[in-house]
């Protein structure tokens, strides 16, 4: 992790930014980067993967008037937030801590990523920090086991309290796993796969990144809830234009912004272009699913196939999105059209002998059914308020991050999570350490339960107190819709609803013949919403895996 120089545009002055660097292959001191995000790393499946990340960050961080626990630590009587009632122990000129997760990964909590875990350039740990041995103060070690399908995963920035900035200045990466059934596809490869890290930035007349401040209220720091830039950014780049030959295109699109989402379709200037979704975040889907559009939420992505071969030399195709902001209720953020061009200038190189996507045999799927006797597991999400109307806290089930576990998830067991939404926004929540299916969702009267929960967790939580969803429950469950249809860490829980998922909660397998990649019990996990903004400010808890089941409420 370092802090480079980066030009976001050639109209734009040359910035500080913040970049994932890596060993150069003919000489492992010099750094290989360019600085910002990170370089896009490729490996197979049941290939293991050992990453040493080492912070070279500065200590005195680049958007430091943003960062809320220093207002914590200097406003007396305030309650705590992130990093918790557990104060941090770090020196007051210190404020740059971070940790690296691999979104989407199978793998042990010492390699996870856990907000916890964060170390600093100098070289202070958080209270789940892990590492392998071997590792420098200033450095974690992690091990990727990579026992799980071809997929593009990505790796990011997960410091407690810090994620939203650490990520908005450049801490994100792709990570793409290969296997022998996508080998056998025929799918484009080479330059003619290419991925796609979206993100919306705002930058300061200087060239710099610009992220708001926040003033002080009397009770408590006016909290900036989301972020929603002003200025599409693809791969580091602002308004970008990619030259295609007139062929088919892999595109990996991630949606690595904050907080907002995107619905996307590509635009000749006078329709809107076919493509096939082949994928999505947990890889192939069961069938290529031809579409006009498609919506992505923070951290989800999409594998599509976009044919560029019927159009004429010099066409241009405009990649468009429609998405109100926030979304899905709009009004409240800067809309972004226009993300980038494809330009078909260059000739073609050869005969396009890629798999036409109609006729793509894709892998089988298997859904999901749940252990019998597990009943599903309630998660409330919620936010509140100061007396000001200000937006302090997003939960979950009424707890902050910091409080005690209270999720106890017996290994290789099945489960339906419901993310009940009493919030008027929809939350992308994202579960670490599985990929999983989403069951369904069911609307539910949410003022009315939003109501009679809050009263019960003001009352102290009593035995026999809780109101039982079932009685706020309106119409029948509906299914995902068909392009959310597969393996996937994370999904959109819609206001309103009661979002249903299944997973299996299966340890991470030990990397043959590397020590300390075992799972230890018990394991430390989290869920949580991937607004980087909610994140950030409570709508986030633990969650452990033991060997025998904990009784639900």
């Amino acid at each position: 992790m370092r802090q480079a120089p980066w030009r976001f545009h050639r109209d734009l002055n040359t910035t500080a930014a913040w970049g994932y660097w890596a060993s150069h292959p003919s000489d492992p001191g010099r750094p290989m980067g360019l600085g910002y995000l990170g370089p896009i790393l490729v490996t197979h499946r049941d290939r293991p993967v050992i990453v040493r990340y080492r912070n070279h960050l500065p200590t005195t961080h680049l958007l430091r008037r943003s960062i809320d626990v220093t207002l914590w630590r200097n406003l007396p009587g305030v309650p705590p937030d992130p990093p918790g009632g557990r104060p941090m122990d770090l020196p007051r000129d210190v404020n740059v801590w971070n940790v690296v997760h691999l979104h989407g990964g199978w793998n042990p909590p010492q390699s996870d990523g856990n907000p916890d875990a964060w170390f600093t350039p100098h070289g202070l740990h958080g209270s789940l920090y892990g590492t392998l041995s071997g590792a420098a103060p200033n450095e974690a070690i992690y091990a990727y086991g990579n026992r799980q399908r071809a997929t593009m995963l990505w790796y990011h920035d997960h410091a407690m309290d810090l994620t939203r900035l650490n990520n908005y200045l450049g801490l994100s990466g792709v990570y793409l796993i290969r296997d022998p059934a996508e080998d056998a596809l025929r799918l484009p490869r080479g330059r003619f796969e290419v991925p796609l890290i979206i993100q919306d930035r705002t930058f300061n007349a200087d060239g710099s990144l610009f992220y708001p401040t926040k003033g002080i209220s009397a009770y408590h720091p006016i909290w900036v809830p989301e972020f929603f830039g002003d200025t599409p950014v693809v791969n580091g780049k602002a308004y970008p234009f990619l030259a295609v030959e007139p062929r088919r295109y892999r595109l990996r699109v991630l949606n690595g912004s904050n907080s907002r989402f995107y619905r996307f379709w590509f635009s000749d200037g006078r329709v809107r272009l076919p493509f096939w979704l082949i994928g999505i975040s947990g890889g192939l889907r069961a069938y290529p699913l031809r579409s006009t559009t498609i919506l992505l939420a923070p951290s989800e992505r999409a594998d599509v196939i976009v044919d560029f071969g019927g159009l004429p030399r010099g066409a241009s195709v405009t990649l468009m999105n429609d998405a109100v902001v926030p979304y899905p209720g709009g009004g409240g953020g800067p809309a972004i059209p226009e993300i980038m061009r494809f330009q078909v200038t260059e000739p073609l190189s050869g005969r396009d002998d890629t798999t036409p996507p109609h006729a793509l045999v894709l892998p089988p799927f298997e859904s999901l059914h749940p252990t019998p006797g597990i009943p599903s597991r309630e998660r409330v999400l919620t936010e509140t308020t100061d007396p000001h109307d200000n937006p302090v806290h997003m939960k979950i089930n009424g707890w902050y991050f910091f409080e005690p576990v209270d999720d106890f998830i017996k290994a290789g067991s099945t489960e339906i999570w419901e993310y009940v939404n009493t919030t008027g926004d929809a939350h992308p929540m994202h579960v670490h350490l599985v990929q999983f299916q989403i069951h369904n969702r069911q609307k539910f009267r949410a003022g009315d339960y939003a109501k009679d929960y809050e009263r019960w967790v003001a009352a102290g939580r009593t035995a026999g107190g809780k109101p039982q969803l079932s009685r706020y429950l309106v119409g029948p469950p509906v299914p995902p819709e068909p392009y959310e249809q597969g393996w996937r860490d994370s999904f959109i829980a819609y206001p309103e609803m009661v979002n249903r998922i299944i997973a299996t909660f299966t340890p991470a397998p030990p990397v043959p013949n590397i020590s300390g990649t075992d799972t230890k019990y018990p394991a430390d996990y989290i869920h949580h919403c991937h607004i980087l903004e909610h994140e950030d400010n409570d709508m986030m808890r633990p969650w452990q895996l033991v060997r025998v089941p904990v009784p639900l409420e």
